[in-house]
């Protein structure tokens, strides 16, 4: 699964962005304000960075040129600046897409989508070992050549593993990635999800991190 940065000082329009982007399967952060979004940055990974022009501390401009320094993630702008000045400066700024608000999710989502096609394109394929593959595109795992059927669940949950290698997630997380706002989440139900990943990918891939939670083993 893909991770998010939303940096958008408006949390009203960040809410309804993640709250979205979250039932299309994505991994979502939320930020309010220019200087702690470049801390983030620097200290965590993201396959993918929405970014508001107008932000407190520093502006979304600065931001990107900061970010680019250091790292290639792709950037949409996502502003309400609609001028071509204001165009021309996102793309030299280090943006990859440009939207002005007010725009409607779905364009959003298919943005999105043709970004990380193109950036990604390469990276379809993560190999858990020599005879496990996963396919990031079909959301298919194959061992010993044969495809492996997974639950919905079970699914989310090896995508956040394999998408995060060495990261701990602890059960809140976790439990928020695999439950609905209507379903009540089951310590139980989680531990037949990883013993289910442990026997088809390796006991020793999927380690617990005591009193926290569960992390991949890259």
């Amino acid at each position: 699964m893909k991770k998010i940065l939303v940096i958008e000082d408006d949390k009203d329009l960040s809410s309804t962005i993640i709250k979205f982007l979250k039932l299309k399967d994505f991994i979502c952060e939320a930020v309010y304000d220019g200087e702690v979004a470049l801390y983030k940055v620097y200290e965590n990974h993201y396959d993918l960075i929405l970014l508001d022009i107008k932000l407190p501390s520093l502006n979304g401009l600065h931001v990107a040129k900061e970010i680019r320094k250091n790292s290639h993630t792709p950037i949409i702008f996502l502003t309400s600046l609609s001028s071509q000045k204001d165009i021309e400066n996102g793309f030299t700024h280090g943006g990859d897409d440009y939207l002005s608000k007010p725009f409607s999710l779905n364009e959003l989502y298919l943005r999105i989508n043709a970004i990380l096609r193109r950036v990604y394109k390469n990276e379809s394929i993560i190999s858990i070992c020599d005879t496990i593959h996963f396919n990031t595109e079909t959301s298919l795992l194959i061992k010993d050549d044969e495809p492996v059927h997974l639950t919905s669940k079970e699914l989310r949950l090896l995508e956040l593993f394999l998408q995060n290698p060495n990261k701990t997630f602890d059960r809140s997380t976790i439990f928020e990635l695999l439950y609905d706002y209507n379903q009540e989440p089951s310590e139980a139900s989680l531990r037949v999800f990883i013993n289910t990943l442990r026997k088809i990918i390796g006991k020793e891939k999927i380690e617990t991190v005591k009193n926290i939670g569960y992390k991949y083993v890259g």
